[in-house]
């Protein structure tokens, strides 16, 4: 059994209510409507970097609520079986000893989608069966295979915390543990957490009885995975040119080429005349550096990519911005796989009917246009036993 003396600061004094978690008002504010429209949406997505206190929330609304929680860890969500025999009658059952019940699926960025087979699918079928709020979290959940849970939940973004309030944090928790620490190492603690509320009562755990002017330096600065969204609201924003702007795209966890599709899909939402033209000339420059590092392997070129997708974007314009600006995921990406598609149904036509004539499918493919006139009846379609989505492609107009 754990003594009071060694739990984590980070869990004794874990907030128990709305009022506890500090610094996410407005996701609160979006917690409360979801609650309030329950079952229009079954499950909400509270996501965000680590830290920022997404289980936290979730407690908080088990507490408003009366209401039990059921929590899942991603340990334990493996595959569909798992899934379906510990959530499945839960998602069904009143509680027995409170008002409501509620159901968290804590850190579902670790439910894979190729091992843990079926379980993201099996829990989509049970956000649509359960009758109790399904609260999910996640770090990234703009990962290719959350794109159905995206569709399904109600998603909520908890924001890096301001230092300040990271300050307060730890200032109140020192009180309570009759301990003290200096103003100084305290400031230090809250800068470097980087908004990691989690970070910082461990941290302050640790060195609460090591006071000494040089404890300072013992704080690490952590190193933050930042969302595609907030690397591109910074430079969008920003004019300057800094060692951060420099930087910004570093703990992006996204391929440069995934980076380059997003700043060239939302361009257009920040810039307007001149500034767009010298913004698409950044791009276009650092496209060519891309190109030389494919054909040469000069993987130093890099540098000048990033830079110019960072700072050059930035430099477009003359002055700060403020406001907020959706962003939007690219739709080149969703063009590409419609074509990867189309091109997949005339392949196959394309083999079927080379088998069938004795020829090449490089042939067939290449004098597709006159073989499309061929198969317009429907006896050699059938002969040839093409499926019906084969056949709706042939039936579309040549301009489709």
């Amino acid at each position: 059994m754990i003594s009071v003396e060694n739990v984590p600061w980070c869990e004794k004094y874990r907030a128990g209510c709305f009022a506890d978690v500090k610094g996410q008002e407005l996701a609160i504010d979006k917690v409360k409507t979801f609650l309030k429209s329950f079952p229009k949406k079954k499950a909400v997505v509270l996501h965000g970097t680590p830290g920022t206190g997404k289980t936290s929330l979730a407690y908080a609304i088990a507490f408003e609520m009366d209401a039990e929680i059921l929590e899942l860890n991603a340990s334990d969500l493996r595959n569909k079986a798992k899934i379906s025999e510990i959530i499945g009658p839960a998602s069904q059952q009143r509680s027995l000893f409170k008002k409501n019940k509620i159901i968290l699926i804590d850190e579902v960025d670790g439910v894979s989608a190729t091992k843990d087979r079926g379980g993201l699918g099996e829990l989509l079928g049970l956000i649509e069966k359960s009758a109790f709020p399904i609260v999910v979290t996640a770090n990234d959940i703009w990962q290719r295979k959350f794109n159905l849970l995206r569709r399904k939940t109600e998603l909520v973004q908890l924001k890096e915390v301001d230092y300040r309030i990271v300050l307060d944090v730890l200032k109140g928790v020192c009180e309570k543990e009759n301990c003290v620490v200096s103003s100084e190492v305290l400031t230090s603690i809250a800068i470097k957490a980087r908004g990691d509320i989690r970070a910082a009562l461990n941290d302050l755990q640790l060195l609460s009885k090591m006071e000494s002017p040089e404890l300072v330096k013992e704080v690490g600065e952590r190193n933050r995975e930042q969302s595609i969204f907030t690397a591109l609201q910074f430079v969008f924003k920003n004019a300057r040119i800094d060692s951060e702007m420099i930087r910004v795209y570093d703990e992006v966890n996204m391929p440069i080429d995934d980076i380059f599709l997003w700043i060239e899909e939302n361009i257009p939402l920040e810039y307007k005349g001149a500034e767009l033209a010298k913004a698409y000339d950044a791009l276009s420059l650092a496209d060519v550096f891309r190109g030389r590092i494919r054909r040469q392997r000069h993987w130093r070129f890099m540098v000048y990519e990033y830079f110019l997708l960072g700072a050059g974007i930035a430099a477009s314009k003359k002055y700060n911005r403020t406001g907020w600006t959706g962003y939007k995921k690219p739709s080149r990406i969703l063009k590409i796989w419609l074509q990867n598609q189309r091109a997949a149904k005339k392949k196959t036509i394309c083999q079927k009917y080379a088998k069938h004539c004795h020829i090449s499918t490089k042939t067939a493919m290449k004098d597709f246009m006159l073989l499309k006139q061929i198969l317009v009846g429907s006896e050699i379609r059938t002969e040839l036993k093409l499926s019906n989505d084969e056949i709706a492609y042939l039936d579309k107009p040549l301009t489709a």
